[in-house]
């Protein structure tokens, strides 16, 4: 099996040395697609929200721009960008970004997904059927614009979970309840979009990114790069080692399945930055020890790291009530207020509250067993 390429290259900015890094990103991918004469290509970028200038929560406004206008210049008949953000619409989000206007005389058309149906997954799926937008069946290309940031459930967000967009508002709450605490379930379900959808484009802003308490209230960090290939996954499967974290849940579910790529750098490849992430959610599970099921249950809402307000922060906009999948919190006197009994661990509330009021926090009793899992590999390894 050939090996996929995964192109970098350097760019500290947004200003004129962005297309050209662009188009050093793009050049690989093309030759793998072919011509884009009269082709129509439709742009998912993540366009989670956006808060004003600095912003690095969703792919930069030029970004966006640069990229449909490339797509134009090499030849495509038809550019449109679709998204459903949670909150607002994407023509909305365009909008408050200042370039619908730029995008409109461009010829590029806006609009939320609305056509959602069940759909077969390819047989490397686990998921048997999944709803998603159809949208993108009725274009020639798939072009995937993620943003490099972390992700208090998945640790990053790149360009496989960036394909979560393609599923409705309503469905993802959905699908949060039915993985629940089982993080490889969501993995699963993110490398089904994945094998499902397939883009034949994928582009990485990783220029300014951001770590911390991702996705929606982490601060930006200087990376300094953008990414381009023509797999999603393999990708994702060379930055997330830069970024400090090799053994990403994704990948490692991929390597399991057996559908992880074989993968070659080509490019200006970046000097490795491991960025500052979020408390992980994951729970010590490698000790393989056979628990009854009601036990290792128990040991799960113990050892995965909770939501924890801040409540100088918090504005009582009630956000993070509407967007909890099992309604497990709600606003009493102007405040949010958690049964975390009731709470999944999915992280909804902390990835779209506007103030960054939410943030996952390690539990003593997962700290603790951190500690014990590190002591016994070090013995384990001394044998």
């Amino acid at each position: 099996m050939s090996k996929i390429t995964v192109a970098f290259a350097r760019n500290a900015g947004y200003g004129a040395g962005l297309r050209p890094a662009l188009e050093k990103v793009f050049a690989p991918q093309l030759a793998a697609y072919g011509d884009l004469h009269d082709r129509s290509v439709m742009l998912k970028p993540n366009l989670l929200t956006y808060r004003g200038e600095g912003s690095v929560i969703s792919v930069h406004p030029r970004f966006i721009v640069e990229t449909a206008a490339m797509f134009l210049d090499h030849g495509a008949a038809k550019v449109a960008i679709l998204e459903n953000p949670a909150v607002q619409s994407a023509p909305a989000v365009l909008r408050s970004m200042g370039i619908a206007e730029d995008l409109k005389k461009m010829g590029v058309e806006m609009a939320n997904f609305a056509d959602y149906r069940p759909c077969f997954t390819p047989a490397e799926a686990r998921f048997r059927s999944v709803e998603i937008a159809q949208e993108y069946r009725t274009f020639d290309v798939t072009a995937d614009l993620a943003k490099a940031k972390t992700h208090a459930m998945m640790t990053l967000t790149l360009c496989v979970k960036n394909l979560f967009g393609f599923i409705s508002g309503q469905n993802r709450l959905g699908w949060h309840l039915a993985a629940g605490q089982e993080f490889s379930r969501f993995a699963d379900l993110l490398l089904d979009l994945y094998l499902t959808i397939r883009p034949q484009f994928n582009f990485l802003d990783a220029i300014t990114g951001m770590e911390g308490n991702g996705p929606g209230s982490g601060t930006p960090v200087e990376l300094g790069f953008v990414a381009g290939s023509a797999d999603a996954l393999a990708l994702d499967a060379e930055v997330a080692p830069l970024l400090g974290v090799p053994e990403l849940l994704i990948l490692r579910r991929a390597r399991e399945r057996g559908i992880l790529p074989e993968t070659e750098r080509a490019g200006e490849v970046p000097a490795a930055h491991a960025i500052k992430l979020p408390d992980p959610p994951g729970i010590v599970s490698s000790w393989g020890l056979p628990l009854p099921p009601l036990l290792r249950k128990g040991m799960k809402r113990f050892l995965i790291s909770r939501p924890e307000l801040d409540p100088e922060r918090c504005i009582g906009c009630g956000l993070c009530a509407k967007m909890c999948p099992p309604q497990s919190l709600k606003i009493v006197n102007g405040k949010a207020r958690f049964t975390l009994s009731r709470c999944i661990r999915c992280y909804c509330c902390q990835e779209h509250c506007p103030q960054g009021a939410i943030r996952p926090v390690k539990p003593l009793s997962m700290k603790m067993a951190e500690h014990l899992d590190a002591v016994l590999h070090r013995l384990l390894r001394r044998r």
